[in-house]
């Protein structure tokens, strides 16, 4: 049994490139609008970091969330919109949209320290989540396909190929999460920390 089928990405094209599309620019417009209401009252945090020790002072940056628990929430994260399929992916755009645009914010109000604490693991994580949305469409499109055949076993079967794009970019999104949870957990503390000098 192959687990990649042929034609994957000619097949998946479009839906991947949709779900990154509507990721990108929420995460953009995010941005954008925090920058424009924080105006120059942006870069707070790396401005006060970057006094800390200068005043010999040493606070907890609060990087205490383990490895398991962020793999946890974010994988919770990436079910529930996969599931959000079921229900025609209305609620998998609107976590996604609320994601994408709750990315954007850090790098519009302080891109310094956005680009230190979560640039280093967002490639990975919100690539998964943007998958995740992927899958949510494959989904819903295998439900109109079973409503129009007016059959859910017979649908499955002719569906063979889809059900497993839908199984591997799964796989897909478990490993880019897990990769992104020892990256937040273990490398983006170092790296905020060593920068700071604290």
């Amino acid at each position: 049994m192959k687990l990649i089928e042929e034609g994957f990405f000619k097949r998946n094209k479009k839906i991947i490139i949709i779900s990154f599309v509507i990721f990108i620019v929420c995460a953009l417009i995010g941005g954008v609008v925090t920058g424009i209401l924080t105006g120059e009252n942006g870069g707070k945090i790396t401005k006060a970091l970057m006094e800390m020790p200068k005043n010999g002072t040493n606070q907890d940056l609060g990087f205490s969330v383990s490895f398991s628990e962020i793999f946890i929430h974010n994988l919770t994260v990436s079910i529930m919109i996969i599931l959000g399929g079921i229900l025609f992916s209305v609620i998998s755009v609107l976590i996604t949209i609320f994601n994408a645009f709750s990315i954007g914010t850090p790098f519009g109000s302080d891109f310094t320290f956005a680009a230190l604490s979560i640039l280093p693991h967002s490639l990975f994580e919100y690539s998964a989540t943007s998958l995740s949305l992927a899958v949510a469409f494959m989904i819903t499109k295998l439900e109109i396909k079973m409503i129009k055949e007016r059959s859910f076993m017979a649908t499955l079967r002719e569906s063979r190929t889809e059900v497993k794009d839908i199984l591997l970019l799964i796989i897909v999104i478990v490993v880019l999460l897990f990769i992104a949870a020892l990256i937040e957990g273990f490398i983006t503390p170092m790296i905020v920390t060593s920068y700071f000098g604290l």
